[in-house]
């Protein structure tokens, strides 16, 4: 009777260990915005473009603002520069940015030139502290850059740690496409999850057709691929067949 109470109890503890969430944090963020690295890896890793899930302890997520804007007959794409943020996550935190609701291209604009959210404990009802640094406006072709080294040459700037950012090799220049729709659309397209891939081909495929799913990467591949020139839409269309 009394290894069975034991084999009881140990099954029960083992059952709640494997119950019991791995994450003690959680990061969200809006619809404008992607999460698009947490620790300098990609987001996909933790969770999606939108929340993750973390560790307790110190960590940094890096964020971005994306929205198209209608204005007439026309429509304008606008992306910020990502934001670095440092966040020191506690045990059973739900940490989600609040930001003020833009709708305009000049106020994405106006807003891009100092950021202006919050970072809220959803369960503690508290405002975060946090530091923000954003990366520096480079023109051209952005599906070119490595933000992963531009955010270590940042965060190693704001450490004091010149030797890193003057001993380092040389950045080669970046090259700019004569392409940039067909690039976009395969930027995109590559950042989208299966669903929205499937819902693009589809709508591709039969203009009509009413998306099942609704985020950032779905809109920017439907607008880059109506912006597109046939020559390019017949280019994206051979490319996604091998994929």
């Amino acid at each position: 009777m009394c290894l069975k109470n034991r084999v009881l109890v140990f099954i029960a503890v083992l059952c709640g260990s494997i119950a019991s969430p791995l994450m003690a944090a959680t990061f969200e963020v809006p619809r404008s915005y992607e999460i698009m690295y947490v620790d300098l890896e990609s987001a996909g890793r933790f969770g999606n473009d939108f929340k993750v899930d973390l560790d307790e302890g110190q960590h940094q997520i890096v964020v971005r603002f994306n929205k198209l804007f209608r204005s007439g007959g026309d429509t304008q794409v606008f992306q910020s520069e990502p934001i670095v943020l440092d966040l020191l996550f506690e045990k059973d935190t739900y940490l989600t940015l609040k930001a003020p609701y833009i709708s305009t291209h000049r106020q994405a604009e106006d807003n891009a030139k100092n950021p202006q959210f919050t970072i809220h404990d959803e369960l503690s009802g508290k405002e975060v502290n946090y530091q923000q640094q954003a990366l520096a406006t480079k023109s051209g072709f952005q599906n070119t850059r490595d933000y992963v080294a531009e955010i270590e040459r940042l965060t190693d700037k704001t450490m004091g740690s010149s030797a890193t950012s003057s001993s380092g090799p040389v950045t080669a220049p970046e090259v700019m496409s004569d392409k940039v729709t067909l690039n976009m659309m395969k930027f995109w397209y590559n950042q989208s999850d299966e669903a929205t891939r499937k819902d693009l081909r589809v709508w591709i495929a039969d203009d009509l057709y009413k998306p099942t799913v609704s985020s950032i990467q779905l809109e920017m591949s439907q607008f880059w691929f109506k912006k597109a020139d046939q020559s390019d839409r017949n280019a994206f269309q051979t490319w996604l067949t091998e994929e």
